[in-house]
C-alpha cells in the first residue's frame, strides 16, 4: 500500500507535466535488452514505422481510387493512423540519431526529436486503443463500416493498436499519469474539427451530414453525452497504458534483471564497448 502512495505521490508532483527525464537511454534501448546496443529497436521501429505507413498508404490509396479521397482526411481513424505513423516514425528517428551519432548524454534536457516522440508517443497509443474499442463496440454495431474494403476496415481497426501495443511492451521509458493532457488536447482537437465541419456543411463520404452516426451535431444533447463517455474511455485508456508500461517494467527487472543496470551507463559508447550482464 506504502508503494502505491508512494508511486501516486511522485507521478502527482507537477514537473511530471514536463517532458524531461534522467535516464535518456530509456528512450533508444529496450527494457527487454541485456545490452546497450541501439541496434535491435532500431531495426524493430523501422519495422513498426513501415507498417503503420503501409495501413497509412493502403487506407488513402483505396479513398483515392474510388473517387472519394478528399473525405479520407475527415474521420478520427485517419487522423489516429496519421498520428500512429508519425510517433513510429520519431521512434525511429531517435534510435537512428542514437545508432549512427552515438547516445544522448544526460547532462542537459533532451532533445527536441526525443521530446516530439515521447508527445506522440503519449497521444498515439491511448488514441489507437480508443479508435478500436469505439469502432468494434458502437460504430460496427450501428452497421457503420468506414473503410471501402473489409479486409482493410479490419487493418485499420485491428493492427493500429496492435503496433501501438509493440511499441509500448518494447520501449522501456516512462508513460507518466499527468501526460494524460497530450491525448486530451488531441481528442478535443478532433471534437472541435467535428463541430466545426458540421456547421460549415460538412457530408461524409456518402452524403451524409454527420462525420460518425453516433456523433450527430444536429442533436447536440445526445453528441455531446457521447463526446463526454468518448472522453471518459479515453482516460481509462491512458491509465491503461501508464498500467501496461508499469507491467513491462516490473517483468523485465525480473526477468533480465534491468536494475543492475545504472544511470553511470548514461554517455557511453554504443559500440564499442557492449555491457551483458551475467
Amino acid at each position: 500500500m506504502s508503494a502505491i502512495k508512494s508511486y501516486f505521490k511522485e507521478e502527482g508532483q507537477l514537473s511530471m507535466l514536463g517532458l524531461e527525464c534522467s535516464k535518456p537511454s530509456c528512450f533508444y534501448l529496450s527494457v527487454w535488452q541485456r545490452n546497450r546496443s541501439s541496434t535491435p529497436l532500431f531495426i524493430w521501429r523501422s519495422l513498426l514505422f513501415l507498417t503503420s505507413l503501409g495501413i497509412l498508404l493502403s487506407s488513402m490509396i483505396m479513398y483515392g481510387l474510388m473517387g472519394k479521397f478528399g473525405f479520407w482526411f475527415i474521420y478520427l481513424t485517419h487522423w489516429g493512423l496519421t498520428l500512429n505513423t508519425v510517433a513510429t516514425a520519431m521512434s525511429a528517428v531517435v534510435s537512428a540519431r542514437c545508432y549512427f551519432f552515438g547516445p544522448i548524454g544526460a547532462e542537459f534536457a533532451l532533445p527536441w526529436y526525443v521530446k516530439s516522440y515521447w508527445v506522440f508517443y503519449n497521444s498515439a497509443v491511448p488514441i489507437a486503443f480508443l479508435i478500436t474499442v469505439f469502432y468494434w463496440t458502437i460504430l460496427y454495431e450501428a452497421g457503420f463500416e468506414e473503410e471501402l474494403n473489409h479486409g482493410l476496415d479490419v487493418a485499420v481497426h485491428g493492427l493500429n493498436s496492435l503496433v501501438m501495443f509493440l511499441l509500448l511492451v518494447s520501449a522501456s521509458h516512462p508513460s507518466r499519469l499527468l501526460h494524460i493532457y497530450h491525448p486530451m488536447i488531441f481528442g478535443l482537437t478532433y471534437a472541435v474539427f467535428g463541430a466545426v465541419y458540421y456547421l460549415a456543411g460538412g457530408v461524409d463520404a456518402n452524403g451524409n451530414p454527420w462525420i460518425y452516426p453516433v456523433i450527430n451535431w444536429s442533436q447536440p444533447g445526445s453528441t455531446m453525452a457521447m463526446v463526454a463517455i468518448t472522453g471518459v474511455l479515453l482516460i481509462a485508456l491512458h491509465l491503461a497504458v501508464v498500467g501496461l508500461a508499469a507491467i513491462r517494467d516490473a517483468i523485465a527487472t525480473r526477468v533480465i534483471r534491468r536494475s543492475v543496470i545504472t544511470h553511470i551507463e548514461e554517455g557511453m559508447p554504443l559500440r564499442s564497448q557492449t555491457q551483458t550482464i551475467t
